[in-house]
């Protein structure tokens, strides 16, 4: 049986691989488990990437830079075509410190999400993958939480106020209180803040995994992101601002 890809250049296999892709309806196996939203994992992609572009003679290559990383998809039929190529900007994610004040990534551990980072990202333009840019707004939980009164997001502040408090969990007084710094009398947060609030949250997650507990604090502490009056709302928002620009460009 003749191989009707081979007469296509590159251009074409690519946009029949993109349209199989999609028929597989590949399910999102990331998932936050707090603000509940699903997303691509770099192993949800490549397993059936790879067999569908073995099927329609594509073939794969990655260049790392310092500025760049750039995945060129290759014609297997015909050698002699140029690739098409796709260029994802290379951010270094150095090691940084936790609200504990503890290193909690070292230089080889940076790089090797790096450039899981990067590949996912190539993989997602290549194929045409697209994710929902908001985050979906069934959050929060009926359930009650007992919970220690959480530092503020600002990891300065944070380790001055560990020093301040003891280690003995918050009194009902102190949960009180802490509610009502959060649910004031300055007004309910709007639904742009909110949103802001949770695209913040989301990009710090991005940036370092491990501050996925420290975003359910604030969630927790917010009853999901639905109780925050506007002045609490913008300072937790400019703080996890604060955060992510010291993760570096």
């Amino acid at each position: 049986m003749a191989n009707i890809y081979e007469a296509m250049n590159v251009r074409q296999k690519l946009a029949k691989a993109r349209l199989y892709f999609l028929n597989q309806k590949v399910q999102k196996s990331g998932k936050n488990m707090h603000l509940e939203f699903k997303y691509f994992e770099l192993e949800d992609i490549v397993p059936p990437a790879i067999r569908i572009f073995a099927r329609v003679g594509l073939t794969t290559n990655i260049e790392f830079t310092d500025d760049k990383a750039v995945m060129s998809v290759f014609n297997a039929d015909n050698i002699e075509e140029a690739p098409m190529t796709f260029t994802v900007p290379y951010r270094e994610v150095k090691p940084i410190i936790s609200n504990q004040g503890k290193e909690v990534t070292n230089p080889m551990q940076a790089l090797g999400s790096s450039i899981t980072y990067l590949r996912r990202y190539l993989w997602m333009a290549v194929l045409d993958i697209t994710e929902p840019d908001d985050i979906d707004a069934n959050l929060g939980s009926d359930d009650q939480v007992e919970e220690e009164e959480i530092p503020a997001p600002n990891p300065e502040t944070a380790k001055k106020e560990k020093k301040k408090k003891s280690a003995a969990p918050a009194t009902p007084k102190e949960r009180e209180e802490a509610k009502k710094e959060m649910t004031g009398t300055d007004g309910q947060a709007d639904e742009l803040q909110i949103k802001a609030l949770k695209e913040a949250c989301k990009t710090l997650m991005d940036k370092d995994s491990d501050q996925e507990e420290f975003v359910q604090q604030i969630a927790m502490k917010t009853n999901g992101f639905t109780h925050v009056t506007r002045a609490a709302c913008e300072q937790l928002i400019q703080n996890l601002g604060e955060m992510i620009a010291a993760y570096g460009e």
